[in-house]
């Protein structure tokens, strides 16, 4: 009897031991979901486009202003899977075919002039043997600078260039940086979203762009063209990187179209996607969409430092300057375009409206990066094509 009674409370000891510990299991993995959060956000999606017989795939990653910011900028790189994650202290491109676009104003408000410009300059190496693309636009204050306007260029910048002459020899048209700009940069560019010579893609298709600038492309811009807006900036910055004496106003032999450029309605100081009410914003740009021909009109300049700002119906205006500087103390961010093109099966008695056509879906998803934060999709843009 004695034997049945401790064999009975052996049994009911270690059911209650494995139902105890069970519980504190289940218990700390919902405490770990539930924190997930407000956990530092890993780095975001595949770094090579995923294709297939029936499907093609891309991402555009774009950041805004860096303003002189490297500890950011890398943070930033490493959370959208375009560098090696932490602790990795590797700064070799892993994007694979992703493409890079960064609106503008790397420098200025920080100290990191340099090692920001060589960190672009490495990055678009790597990305191109990789088969990818490191798009490079400039913004006011890298134009600023080129016409000697240095309010906001930082003592430690200055002294980690060895003084205000050797930064200024940098940023002249024989300068290591003024070359770039020169070479590298341009004032605005239309990226497509998929890779238009793609030996997959169907006959017939033209694959979704998107506009990037500094400030914003109004209609009048849009009429005017990608191509001569990159000329018109490219002289003024030139003119400005020539000047032997910079005073920080319009160099010797400017043009009137170099000026309209730098007012404030050009594409480099624009703000009125930003500031107009949402009916007149969403006006402007449905005009300038259908003049570039794109499907989003991306820039940064006007900082929102809690995330960034999406008007009109399907997104057409995307505004990301989120303050990613320290100068600034906003969010670091990154857009993510997403897109893929799929052959899909056509349903029972569906039939193509002509015949030999095959069904295809075209998707794009559009990912807000914050740090800290879990990706936050924007935006799903789908449509079914024949072709």
């Amino acid at each position: 009897m004695a034997q049945t009674r401790l064999r009975l409370v052996l049994i009911i000891l270690t059911a209650f031991s494995f139902l105890y510990f069970t519980r504190i299991s289940v218990f700390k993995t919902q405490d770990k979901v539930q924190g997930a959060e407000n956990s530092p956000a890993a780095p975001y999606g595949k770094s090579a486009t995923q294709t297939s017989a029936k499907s093609i795939r891309r991402r555009v990653v774009a950041v805004a202003d860096l303003h002189g910011d490297l500890e950011h900028a890398l943070s930033v790189f490493r959370m959208a899977g375009l560098l090696p994650p932490y602790p990795s202290v590797s700064t070799d491109w892993i994007g694979g075919h992703d493409i890079l676009v960064s609106t503008g104003d790397i420098v200025d408000r920080g100290d990191d002039t340099i090692k920001l410009y060589q960190l672009f300059q490495k990055m678009r190496k790597e990305s191109q043997a990789a088969g990818g693309r490191v798009v490079n636009l400039v913004g006011n204050h890298e134009v600023m600078n080129a016409l000697g306007d240095w309010r906001y260029v930082t003592q430690g910048d200055i002294e980690s260039f060895g003084g205000r002459t050797a930064r200024r020899a940098a940023m002249s048209s024989t300068g290591w940086i003024g070359k770039d700009w020169l070479e590298n940069y341009n004032v605005t560019a239309r990226v497509p979203l998929l890779p238009p010579q793609h030996p997959s893609l169907p006959s017939g298709y033209s694959p979704p762009s998107a506009s990037f600038v500094h400030g914003g492309i109004t209609s009048r811009y849009a009429g005017i063209g990608i191509d001569e807006i990159n000329r018109v900036g490219r002289s003024l910055l030139r003119k400005g990187l020539e000047d032997p004496e910079p005073s920080g106003r319009y160099p010797h032999g400017v043009t009137r179209d170099e000026m309209d450029l730098w007012s404030e309605d050009g594409p480099l100081w624009y703000r009125g996607y930003a500031y107009n009410d949402n009916d007149a914003a969403c006006k402007e740009a449905h005009e300038a969409t259908q003049s570039l021909g794109v499907k989003h009109l991306v820039m940064g300049h006007t900082p929102h430092f809690k995330g960034f700002v999406v008007r009109c119906p399907s997104s057409e205006i995307l505004l990301i300057d989120t303050g990613i500087s320290r100068a600034y103390g906003g969010e670091q961010s990154a857009l993510i375009i997403d897109t893929e093109l799929t052959r899909m099966m056509a349903s029972d008695g569906e039939k193509a409206p002509q015949e030999g056509q095959i069904k295809w879906r075209e998707t794009e998803v559009l990912t807000a990066l914050y740090k800290g934060r879990r990706p936050k999709v924007i935006d799903r843009l789908e449509r079914t094509l024949w072709l």
